[in-house]
């Protein structure tokens, strides 16, 4: 007689058509690639729940299930190079439009609020998703709104990996002015600014602290052993604020409000990244004045000039 505790396991479960599991099974490896009919037999053994009773009939049976079900698998033939190929199959995902227009908002929410290894994760899985729809049409809308596309993967993770940090590394990089360059850096932290992705670095070739835009680092040619260090360049920068950048002002870490007023903050500034905070400045449009150093002053308001001069010639 069977105890409480078996009739309790018994009851726990869950039965499945193996027919069915094998069938589905076979179309996920045959999604995966092309396979040999001893590639399937070996992986269905090696499955727990298709190991008993497998041969290449078995294997036949199931691509021919397969076919009638609407799928195009090729035969073992010299053409397929002796290998099942799925040229297609009719299970296809299908969006509205309006839960097209949902998951390119999930996309963005994801930008404003995640991590950059975060968003790398929704790609992934956003890849995954337009694979199992054939509209071409939803397939390049979703596309479009993928952030870091341009970036080479393979480079990023070698930069993210605490090992290279502070180490010299060779690499090519695409300059907008000067196109093509191999130059040495000193590895330092990626930064998430606007979109894009920035590395911090001290530039060998023009002996000076870069932020390097990571899209247009396109290889990593040697990494170096030995750990250097960057020499810090800062500077204080004091600025006015005021208006509806006064309003909405969030403050950051580099950052120190020294006067307060009704309408205006009087900020002190500590910058090492000069890219990032020009970036910062620029973002606060007419609502902030530079009271210090004049340096700093000047090379904005060139900056700002070269801006307006792109516009004139466009």
């Amino acid at each position: 007689m069977e105890s409480k505790a078996q009739q309790k396991d018994e009851s726990k479960k869950t039965w499945i058509s193996l027919t069915g599991y094998r069938t589905l099974y076979v179309l996920k490896l045959l999604l995966e690639k092309s396979r040999t009919i001893d590639e399937l037999v070996e992986l269905l053994k090696s499955n727990p729940y298709t190991n008993k009773s497998v041969s290449k009939d078995t294997v036949r049976i199931t691509i021919n299930t397969l076919r009638a079900a609407g799928c195009d698998i090729s035969g073992l033939d010299k053409k397929s190079n002796f290998k099942y190929i799925l040229y297609s199959h009719p299970f296809v995902l299908e969006f509205t439009d309006s839960e097209i227009d949902a998951l390119v908002k999930l996309r963005k929410n994801a930008i404003d609020n995640l991590s950059w290894d975060k968003i790398l994760v929704v790609n992934d899985l956003f890849d995954k998703v337009t694979a199992l729809t054939k509209n071409e049409e939803q397939i390049n809308l979703l596309d479009s709104t993928k952030i870091f596309s341009d970036i080479n993967k393979d480079v990023l993770y070698k930069l993210a990996n605490p090992s290279v940090m502070n180490k010299r590394i060779t690499i090519k990089y695409l300059s907008p002015k000067h196109g093509e360059e191999v130059f040495d850096i000193i590895v330092g932290k990626i930064s998430f600014t606007e979109g894009k992705l920035y590395l911090s670095c001290f530039n060998y070739k023009y002996d000076s602290k870069s932020l390097l835009n990571i899209e247009r680092i396109k290889e990593i040619i040697s990494i170096h052993l030995k750990e250097e260090k960057i020499q810090k360049y800062v500077y204080e920068v004091e600025y006015e604020l005021f208006g509806d950048s006064f309003l909405n002002y969030e403050q950051e870490e580099y950052e120190t409000i020294i006067e307060r007023n009704n309408n205006s903050l009087i900020i002190k500034a500590i910058v090492e990244n000069e890219f990032s905070f020009v970036q910062r400045m620029l973002l606060f449009g007419a609502d902030f004045k530079i009271i210090s150093p004049d340096s700093f002053r000047e090379k904005l308001v060139n900056k700002i000039k070269l801006i307006q001069r792109g516009y004139e010639d466009a």
